[in-house]
């Protein structure tokens, strides 16, 4: 089996997470959203997602008829849609792929047009909201975010109650009810990851048990504690204290490679390159010239998590210096080892990833609208002069 899908879609999340919990074997294939001849070719001119190719080679669009197709004709998918439940579960994935889908895609949208890489990637998008939505829409959605949680919210009231008595949507064990429901979080994630943060914890409990149930944690291991808003309050109040932010001077504690998806390296030394950020990390592959290189303050990375599980935070360098806006605005420059480094713009916060790893309560920590000047998920910065750093390399102000 194969799924054609785009990533944030909440409608392909629904098939994918279907075919999670039914156990099936099935290849993903992530469609380019400004490339879609093989999607065509395949489906004889359809070009949304999601697709699946079955088995025997059927090919069915639509997440529902999809859905269906497996519940119908395949007996493993036949426990996630059981007979005795079959009206309201079927109420339920209709329900969440209509009304509950309409307010979350207007909340996701301003942050998903973001995602795209290339400019006109970006444009196509706007354009084919306002051709059914009108001109300014994805701005309005933006404006009104507030008003629009508003009704999430009371729309999911009535789930979150029944999530408060039970484990799953309709009962003891996940069905495809909950997972058109995770479908539309996921899709809302990729957009607006605070807003999913600050949904009910009964809510978010929920989803860790389904989560729990699909399989492997979707973003890689999870760091062993997530800790309440108090206490890393407590934390980095107790290591402010016990160190001096104003000092002009730091030392590198870790360095951190990200390899490959969810795979880390954490070398003694490497080196940076002008044209490839850090020696041996991903970034080349494809990232921002903006963003070569991310940095984080030791003592934030400590307040967030044990030291063993800062590598799942996704930086680079992990520095004991106060990488705040007031004390490194945009332009200056950190010279480390054999390198320098220049402080870019590129906004830096926390993400669907982030949250997954490190909690709810980690990422509108790190997010706070009132604390993003400290910047407490790091900051970007580019390469200006290569050179080899190693761990207890003096970090320094220039």
């Amino acid at each position: 089996m194969r799924l054609h899908r785009f990533a944030y879609s909440g409608y392909a999340r629904f098939v994918q997470t279907t075919i999670e919990l039914a156990g099936a074997s099935c290849a993903i294939v992530d469609v380019p959203f400004g490339d879609r001849d093989e999607l065509a070719r395949l489906t004889g001119g359809y070009i949304q997602v999601p697709v699946v190719e079955l088995d025997d080679g059927t090919v069915v669009t639509d997440s529902r008829r999809i859905v269906a197709t497996l519940v119908r004709d395949d007996a493993r998918f036949a426990p996630l849609a059981p007979a005795r439940h079959a009206a309201a579960i079927w109420a339920y994935v209709d329900w969440a792929g209509n009304q509950l889908e309409d307010v979350a895609f207007r909340i996701a949208t301003p942050g998903l047009q973001h995602r795209f890489a290339r400019p006109w990637e970006r444009a196509l998008f706007v354009f084919i909201k306002e051709r059914k939505f009108g001109a300014g829409c994805v701005d309005a959605w933006y404006r009104d975010a507030d008003n629009l949680m508003a009704r999430l919210h009371e729309l999911l009231a009535p789930t979150v109650a029944s999530l408060a008595a039970r484990p799953f949507v309709t009962g003891d064990r996940p069905t495809i009810a909950d997972a058109a429901l995770y479908g539309q979080l996921v899709m809302l994630e990729f957009g607006k990851p605070d807003r999913v943060a600050a949904l009910d914890p009964a809510l978010l409990a929920w989803r860790q048990r389904l989560e729990d149930h699909i399989g492997a944690p979707p973003y890689g291991r999870r760091a062993r504690e997530h800790r309440t808003r108090a206490a890393m309050d407590a934390a980095l109040a107790a290591a402010t204290t016990a160190t001096t932010s104003a000092a002009r001077t730091g030392r590198l504690e870790l360095i951190v490679l990200r390899t490959a998806v969810d795979q880390r390296a954490t070398p003694d030394e490497a080196s940076l390159l002008r044209e490839g950020g850090l020696s041996g990390d991903h970034w080349a592959t494809g990232g921002k010239p903006s963003a070569q290189v991310s940095l984080v303050d030791v003592r934030v990375a400590g307040a967030i998590a044990h030291r063993d599980d800062w590598q799942l935070m996704g930086d680079n360098l992990f520095v004991d210096l106060d990488l705040s806006q007031a004390a490194l605005p945009p332009g200056a420059r950190l010279a480390i080892g054999g390198g320098l480094l220049e402080i870019t713009d590129e906004p830096h916060l926390g993400c669907r990833k982030y949250m997954s790893r490190f909690g709810a309560e980690a990422l509108r920590w790190v997010n706070a609208k009132d604390r993003l000047a400290e910047r407490r998920r790091g900051v970007y910065a580019r390469v200006i002069e290569g050179g080899a750093i190693r761990l207890g390399d003096v970090v320094a102000r220039q």
